[in-house]
């Protein structure tokens, strides 16, 4: 029988409990998107590897998860990330000679090992790379000593997040065999903490650097990027600079420059066109400020940056060439170029703050030159850890700081900014920041989206075939350790659907899968699992109980299906389903096998009629 359910719980209980789901639920979307755009950006495996396994750690206390890799040549396994557990364990593991991990052997093996260490395994996860090949297992424990609450095994939550664990594994190993083309080469330490593009490496914008004296130029890499340039190419040359000016704009651009050495502006901003090296012409955006001085105030050096904007000109003239929407769209270039001084004593502030601090913080340059602890104001409160931990690992000696975190602006919703500095400290024990800060706000959302379209139906929104299959394969090995008896697997169907798209259409076809999805749903205990396997396919799994149970359950789905149908143009379309039901039990011979019987019965019960459900004989399951 099904269970009955819950009584009902005090309101502010029951509000409490969902507070906390949906807090821990957020906490962990934020941990696996994090860690995915480390994936995407090729961080090592053992960093991965070890975040995935210790994050799991700290999300559920009371178990312990350990990443071990195959290595089919040697027969080994090795310790891709294991927090929290025995050396001596370890040893042990590694040391085993292996020939398949994805089996009951090793599983009894590991078992075997870890009871003297006071470790009880739980799960144990295959690892399989795109080829299908067994790269490693993802093993869960509990402490032997303390006892195990199975409702918490049980929960979704608790699933969705050995899932995500596995995922996440998989596409670190995969993403870990897929080799790195071009690596970017640092500069010598000793100039970090005179160029600023060493902060930006990367990021799209343009730095120079300019000897008010000499008249030497220095460009970072993404400046000579713009103009089609290498790294190599350019002189230094202050004469050459203006060669590659247009001649229209060179004596607006002379005139701008001095005007700002001779302090009669607070900074130096241009707009003007200049040659590349095919010998094409962009506009760029050049802004700058002097940034030292001698006693006598003449200008020593000027830093600045430069974007390229032929785009946004272009836009502007066909807007009219409006020059007030031109201010708000160069002002739309995204990202802040910043210089931070911390001295010994600990107070920092800024030296340099570039106008993207509205498009990141929300917040105008002046505000953060005044009061730089106005940005823990804007600051996610849970990003806020995260963010002061970082900042001390630099103070403590780190040389390069990278954080993503989450900012609320005031009066804006909240965005993802990705901070990136290389800190140096000075003789004197100061410390020197050059850094930059993007709006990733886009590219979280989009990996949001891809997590999404890998796991979910996009018709249905319920999970996809390759979801449904790993929670079936995660189901069946919790039978084989006893941690639940019996599972029922129901194959469901919708009965002449082609008819539906022939006479009525693939959008009322559609509706129709919509419809019986969402009929599905309402149906399902907390514990249930159910998805899309294609077409008019559907799979359902009802974890604990038996055939009279699942009986009872597919004649409820029928009844509630038959009882809300669907309406079109005033009638309504008329779908029966037919359900096959086949008992998953530790004597299976596998999650596929069980699925098959499922399958097998569906042919019966449209050969019988349809509008039914059968039962898969047991016998044709068992294990050999």
């Amino acid at each position: 029988m099904m269970p009955e359910p819950t009584p009902n719980k005090d309101a502010a209980a029951i509000a409490a409990e969902h507070n906390r789901d949906c807090d821990f639920a957020r906490k962990a979307l934020a941990f696996n998107h994090l860690t995915l755009s480390y994936i995407a950006r090729g961080a090592p495996l053992d960093q991965l590897l070890d975040r995935i396994a210790s994050g799991f750690s700290c999300a559920t206390p009371q178990h312990m998860l350990a990443i071990f890799l195959f290595d089919a040549q040697a027969r080994r396994m090795r310790i891709g990330a294991a927090p929290r557990m025995a050396p001596a364990f370890l040893a042990e593991v590694t040391a085993l000679e292996v020939d398949d991990p994805d089996t009951p052997g090793f599983w009894r093996g590991l078992s075997a090992l870890g009871a003297p260490y006071g470790l009880r395994l739980r799960e144990m996860l295959p690892l399989r790379s795109f080829a299908g090949e067994v790269a490693g297992v993802l093993v869960v424990c509990a402490d032997g000593q303390a006892a195990v609450d199975d409702s918490v095994e049980r929960d979704q939550g608790y699933r969705d997040s050995v899932g995500a664990a596995v995922s996440m594994a998989m596409l670190a190993i995969e993403r870990s065999l897929v080799p790195v083309h071009v690596r970017v080469k640092g500069e010598p330490p000793g100039m970090a903490d005179e160029r600023m593009a060493l902060a930006i490496e990367g990021s799209g914008t343009g730095i120079w650097d300019r000897n008010a004296v000499t008249g030497e130029m220095y460009y970072s890499r993404g400046w000579k990027a713009i103009l089609g340039y290498e790294d190599w190419e350019l002189s230094s040359h202050l004469e050459d600079a203006y060669q590659r000016i247009h001649p229209d704009d060179l004596a607006y651009v002379q005139e701008t420059v001095r005007q700002h050495f001779e302090s009669r502006s607070d900074s130096y901003q241009v707009e003007h066109r200049i040659r590349c090296r095919d010998g094409s012409y962009k506009w760029i955006c050049s802004r700058g400020k002097v940034v030292a001085r001698d006693a006598q105030g003449n200008a020593l050096r000027m830093i600045g940056t430069t974007t390229d904007i032929t785009e946004i000109k272009r836009l502007t003239e066909k807007l009219a060439k409006s020059s007030r929407m031109l201010d708000y769209l160069t002002h739309e270039i995204p990202g802040m170029v910043f210089q931070f001084k911390v001295p010994p004593d600990g107070r920092g502030y800024f030296t340099y703050v570039s106008e993207g601090a509205r498009e990141t913080y929300g917040l105008t340059p002046q505000q953060l030159l005044e009061s730089p602890a106005v940005i823990k104001t804007v600051i996610h409160p849970e990003d806020m850890p995260l963010y002061e931990a970082a900042r001390q690992a630099v103070l403590a000696g780190a040389s390069h700081w990278i954080l993503e975190f989450r900012v609320m602006p005031p009066g804006q919703c909240v965005r993802w900014l990705r901070g990136e500095a290389r800190p140096r400290r000075l003789a004197d024990g100061t410390i020197l920041w050059h850094g930059f800060i993007s709006d990733i706000s886009q590219s979280k959302a989009i990996e949001l989206e891809l997590q999404e379209f890998a796991l979910t139906d996009y018709l249905t929104q319920l999970p996809n075939r390759r979801h449904f299959m790993q929670r079936l394969q995660e189901e069946y090995n919790r039978i084989q350790r006893g941690i639940a008896g019996t599972a029922a697997v129901l194959m469901c169907d919708l009965d002449h659907f082609k008819r539906i798209n022939d006479s009525l259409g693939h959008a009322v076809g559609d509706q129709v899968l919509k419809h019986f999805a969402g009929v599905l749903m309402s149906q399902l205990r907390k514990t249930d699992a159910a998805g899309r396997l294609g077409g008019e396919e559907f799979a359902v799994i009802l974890s604990g109980v038996d055939l009279q149970a699942a009986a009872e359950f597919a004649t409820r789905l029928q009844n509630c299906f038959a009882g809300q149908p669907l309406w079109h143009d005033g009638h309504k379309v008329e779908v029966t389903l037919s359900i096959e039901i086949a008992l998953m039990q530790a004597d299976s011979a596998g999650q596929e096998q069980v699925l098959r019987a499922s399958d097998d019965a569906l042919y019966r019960a449209k050969e019988r009629g349809r509008n039914r459900f059968e039962f898969a004989p047991l016998a044709c399951v068992p294990r050999g």
